[in-house]
């Protein structure tokens, strides 16, 4: 198969400089399948996670997970972690659950499945900090073109520690289904000679309430280097349209600061300068990025990626839309429930055919019977407007408050 190749040309290498550091340089290249590293551990007890996969071109970008690698964490005081890949996600999950510890220097040693070995640099976990308040305001700002709600961050380090951030979220809203259905429906006896059938009505608890959870995406960070006190203020972490359906019945995010090491900082930022990517996993090639995985046995060798510890506190805030003096948003989809007659099985009416309907719409759409009226006349509705476990989870998260 020939290789194809792809050149970039970039109009100026980006050079960026924080403290001490040294800059990282931005290669031009040609399209390698660099093996690519995206892991953070944390203070937190919990099995630690590596995700390795390979670059793609940029004309068919995909996810291109490494397999069957030998992933393995050390510490420098005599620690080792090996790490398994999980079969759904295809990253490699710490066998025991761990958390890193002040003062202990980490390293990341991969060998791939062709028998090459990486390693990281060593890395020194931060001295954790917590937020200081995760607040949400409502905000009118017709220069971005912004109506609706801002959750944002303080904190402050007096000690002048911690002075690289980044920040993840993990939103969870309550939905209510607008139209929720207390049948189960089956058509049976169907004749497709003449088009009749009978339906089947069988009582049920309405499934109504769901809740559903979401991850942020994309690289959020902030620096205090630059300002004259070491504090993060109004640190914009989420934004919501007034008019988003996440709103609609309540609302809660859990925002996670994660204290970094000005080299995870660096490269992340120049990461997201490239191009914004949502994830190193997903990310086309358009030019190498130094991080701190290098190849033991070809030091020319380009590895893409950072191994990186890092201290993480979160804080959850609930809240609803009513709150910030909003109208209730509009629903997830347009509902819209069509009353129907069995009956009406012409078009010689200038309508549609309403019994071909009714089966249609119950068969391969999952519509649900809301009412029954006069033994023909079908009231139905779509499945996301009556049902919500069609697109959420009815199972109440253990951390939600009322």
């Amino acid at each position: 198969m020939k290789t194809k190749f792809f050149y970039i040309t970039l109009f100026s290498i980006l050079l960026f400089q924080m403290g001490c550091t040294e800059p990282y340089e931005i290669e031009t290249i040609n399209y390698e399948k660099v093996l690519v590293v995206e892991s953070t551990i944390t203070n937190e007890m919990k099995p630690q996670v590596v995700k390795l996969s390979r670059t793609s071109t940029l004309d068919n970008p995909q996810i291109l997970i490494e397999n069957n690698a030998t992933v393995t964490v050390s510490g420098n005081s005599g620690e080792t972690y090996s790490f398994s890949q999980d079969n759904e996600t295809g990253f490699y999950i710490s066998n025991q659950a761990f958390s890193a510890q002040p003062n202990v220097a980490y390293t990341l040693d991969i060998q791939t499945q062709d028998g090459k070995s990486y390693k990281s640099s060593a890395v020194i976990l931060p001295s954790a900090l917590e937020m200081d308040q995760v607040y949400a305001e409502r905000i009118e700002d017709l220069n971005d073109d912004k109506d609706g709600v801002q959750v944002l961050v303080d904190t402050e380090d007096e000690t002048g520690n911690a002075k690289y951030f980044r920040y993840e979220y993990e939103e969870t809203y309550k939905i209510t289904a607008p139209y929720p259905s207390p049948f189960d429906s089956e058509i049976i006896n169907y004749n497709p000679s003449n088009g009749t059938y009978e339906v089947v009505l069988t009582p049920r608890e309405p499934e109504e309430i769901c809740y559903s959870t979401e991850i942020s995406t994309g690289i959020s960070q902030t620096t205090t280097t630059e300002l004259n006190e070491n504090r993060v203020f109004r640190f914009p972490v989420r934004y919501l349209s007034k008019l988003d359906p996440k709103l609609q019945t309540r609302y809660s995010i859990l925002v996670k600061q994660y204290v970094q090491s000005v080299e995870a900082y660096t490269f992340y930022k120049i990461v997201k300068e490239l191009g914004s990517v949502e994830s190193l996993l997903s990310q086309g090639q358009p030019g190498y990025v130094a991080g701190n995985m290098v190849s033991e046995v070809n030091p020319d060798e380009k590895v893409l990626g950072f191994f990186e510890a890092s201290s993480m506190t979160s804080k959850r805030i609930y809240f609803n839309y009513q709150d910030f003096g909003l109208e209730k948003p509009p629903y997830f989809i347009e509902c819209e429930p069509l009353l129907l007659d069995y009956n009406d099985n012409t078009i010689l009416d200038n309508d549609a055919d309403e019994r071909e309907v009714i089966y249609t719409q119950l068969t391969y759409f999952d519509y649900q019977v809301l009412n029954l009226s006069q033994l023909t006349l079908y009231l139905i509705v779509q499945p996301e407007c009556s049902v919500c476990t069609s697109f959420s989870s009815n199972v109440r998260p253990d951390f939600w408050e009322d």
